[in-house]
């Protein structure tokens, strides 16, 4: 199979999800223009790792596979479990490593650990709390054995964080979330390494009615962020925002909150990066269905490489289905 990374929004995506997809439906797939519509185009380093560790996992040929990169081939062989580790160094972000190689790992014949060096809570990709808050739920509720587990926070520019995965070879259910269902609570998971009380502290006022989950102490590297999430009887939604130098802390509550909100006064059953998240575990599902606030080019991109691979996703207005 051919794929051209250039559709829709030509950035990383296209590549984690073609290449996942590769190594579970056992299809070569070979993929050009990759990156092709971001500032530096072809592979970097954080994509490289992700391929590499998936070449690991899969016992895969990759051809192309090196920073700069605008083609690489991927010839899957079987997904074996074991134990697998990386480091990616400095602040390269795990939870991008983790798009490419989390759901594959479920298919896996045995149980499979990744041990993980990098970034948890870096700009430009999602944080760490995020998957282990909002994803993992909902990987577990399709049936899928996943546990993710934090031993160190690893900020921009430095990194050092440190993730454990545990992965369970699972066989995936439908998703269909059309209705929030009744509220349960709302959950603020703040994260801080190295930095003064204070920031919490102005946090915490603009936080009123969250139910507090705090993970201060000292550490590698230093930073802190914001993870807010409502619970439902059927979903999760979540809002996030990172801390950065010359930001005020009650600005990264604020712009958490604004997130937060817009997915609350919605008639949305997942947010936005939920939305394209879930698309290939719909499709490896057989089927889910859901509802988003508005239609992104991420869950565009998503949709498009899933048909690639012969599944249909079909989108009306804010409403996607998802069929194998």
């Amino acid at each position: 199979m051919i794929i051209d990374g250039s559709y829709g929004e030509g950035g990383g995506q296209i590549l984690r999800t073609a290449v996942a997809l590769s190594a579970i439906t056992g299809v070569e797939v070979e993929i050009y223009n990759i990156r092709a519509k971001r500032r530096n185009p072809g592979l970097r380093p954080q994509h490289l790792w992700g391929i590499k560790l998936l070449a690991r996992m899969s016992s895969a040929r990759v051809e192309g596979a090196r920073v700069g990169s605008t083609r690489i081939k991927f010839s899957p062989g079987a997904l074996r479990g074991g134990t697998y580790e990386v480091d990616v160094g400095t602040a390269g972000s795990i939870t991008l490593i983790l798009q490419t190689t989390l759901f594959p790992a479920i298919f896996a014949d045995s149980p499979i650990i990744l041990r993980l060096r990098g970034g948890t809570d870096v700009p430009f990709s999602p944080p760490i709390d995020y998957y282990r808050f909002v994803l993992q739920p909902f990987m577990n509720e399709m049936g899928a054995s996943v546990e993710i587990n934090v031993m160190e926070r690893g900020y921009y520019p430095r990194g050092g964080g440190v993730v454990e995965v545990l992965v369970e070879p699972s066989k995936l259910k439908p998703l269909h979330i059309l209705e929030r269902g009744a509220f349960v609570e709302k959950e603020a998971h703040l994260n801080m390494r190295n930095l003064p009380m204070h920031v919490v502290e102005r946090m915490r006022e603009k936080l009123k009615g969250f139910k507090m989950v705090e993970d201060i102490a000292s550490g590698p590297s230093t930073g802190c962020g914001l993870v807010l999430l409502a619970r439902y009887k059927n979903t999760i939604i979540a809002g996030d925002h990172l801390c950065r130098r010359g930001l005020p802390a009650e600005r990264v509550a604020y712009s958490a909150l604004e997130k937060f909100h817009r997915e609350m006064q919605s008639k949305a059953t997942v947010d936005v990066n939920m939305g394209d998240h879930l698309i290939p575990f719909g499709f490896l599902a057989g089927e889910a269905a859901y509802v988003v606030r508005e239609i992104t080019g991420h869950i565009h991109t998503n949709a498009w490489v899933v048909q690639q691979f012969g599944g249909r996703v079909e989108i009306k207005e804010n409403t996607i289905c998802i069929h194998a």
